[in-house]
């Protein structure tokens, strides 16, 4: 763990107010509780990615998911061939439904949209389903590598910042940081070289804070055959840095952001819950890479969920 803490300047008038519990500290008074998260995403038949990655994260980890998909397909979009069922128009089923069931939940997750209608139906949701108590956790599926997904248009993109500014905690990559604060990836990305590199990705993920208890955590950052993840506050950050193995590969963000998403639920320290999911997911790249693989077909993380409930 690399901590590189910034100044916190503080107001000279002293403030006698009890200051409001954490959301960490608010989702730790019921431990014992079998929490319970609902998990925004897509489902894809082969790429072990969103909400299949999710289900299986969640669960050993000791937390209920509650799927919501965004979509169906018959697998990820990597693939030379796909299909897929949007299922924009079904969505505000689950919010109708779970209202008058009055479902409650300690988590909502959001991961990929399929339409940027469904943004405005995530946010309904999160309005009508969070509490205090409630920790909202978005991972911007944007693009990659510098590049913008091809069933992203620049205002899905828009409507995708915008949702991310309410969550509490955010897990884009360094092209969605780029994305998220108006910054070209190519100029970022070519001091990757330079000394003060990992300052200048603080510096720029503070331009994506909205709120002062919002926590940003930027993955795979790539520095010096070595993979960073930052973990960001407006008065602090740290990285956790991890072996790089092989390239990148299918549903590695949403295993990690279901890691964070179980963990902070659990009551687990945010840099912990990264340092555990860097680690997990070193260790299952390392096996995939033993054989023959596609990228497309994710990674051997099965055989390795018994470390998350351990960790847990």
């Amino acid at each position: 763990m690399i901590n590189m803490s910034s100044a916190l300047t503080h107001n000279s008038d002293k403030q006698t107010d009890i200051p409001a519990a954490s959301l960490s500290d608010r989702l730790r008074a019921d431990s014992h509780k079998v929490k319970k998260a609902a998990i925004i995403n897509d489902l894809s038949g082969f790429g072990k990615c969103s909400l299949t990655a999710s289900i299986a994260v969640l669960s050993v980890m000791g937390v209920q998911p509650c799927p919501i998909p965004t979509a169906v397909l018959t697998n990820q979009t990597g693939y030379k061939n796909h299909y897929c069922i949007d299922l924009t128009d079904e969505m505000n089923r689950f919010t109708e439904m779970w209202s008058l069931n009055d479902e409650s939940f300690d988590g909502i997750y959001s991961g990929y949209i399929a339409d940027k209608r469904q943004v405005e139906i995530i946010s309904d949701f999160i309005n009508r389903f969070r509490s205090d108590s409630t920790a909202v956790i978005v991972d911007p599926v944007m693009g990659d590598d510098g590049r913008i997904y091809s069933a992203y248009s620049t205002e899905t993109c828009r409507e995708v910042c915008r949702l991310a500014a309410s969550a509490d905690i955010i897990t884009p990559n360094l092209t969605e940081l780029c994305i998220l604060t108006d910054n070209d990836f190519s100029e970022l990305n070519s001091q990757c070289g330079d000394d003060n590199f990992l300052e200048k990705i603080y510096e720029t993920a503070k331009g994506a804070i909205s709120h002062i208890e919002q926590k940003i955590v930027v993955t795979g950052i790539k520095k010096g055959g070595y993979l960073y993840n930052g973990v960001f506050s407006k008065q602090d950050c740290s990285f956790v840095k991890a072996q790089c193995h092989g390239g990148s590969f299918s549903g590695t963000g949403d295993i990690f952001a279901s890691i964070l998403c179980a963990s902070t639920l659990r009551g687990v320290p945010i840099e912990k819950a990264v340092e555990n999911a860097a680690d997990f997911i070193s260790l299952a790249v390392e096996d995939t890479i033993k054989e023959p693989y596609d990228r497309n077909d994710g990674i051997n993380f099965e055989k390795f969920l018994y470390m998350l409930h351990e960790s847990v």
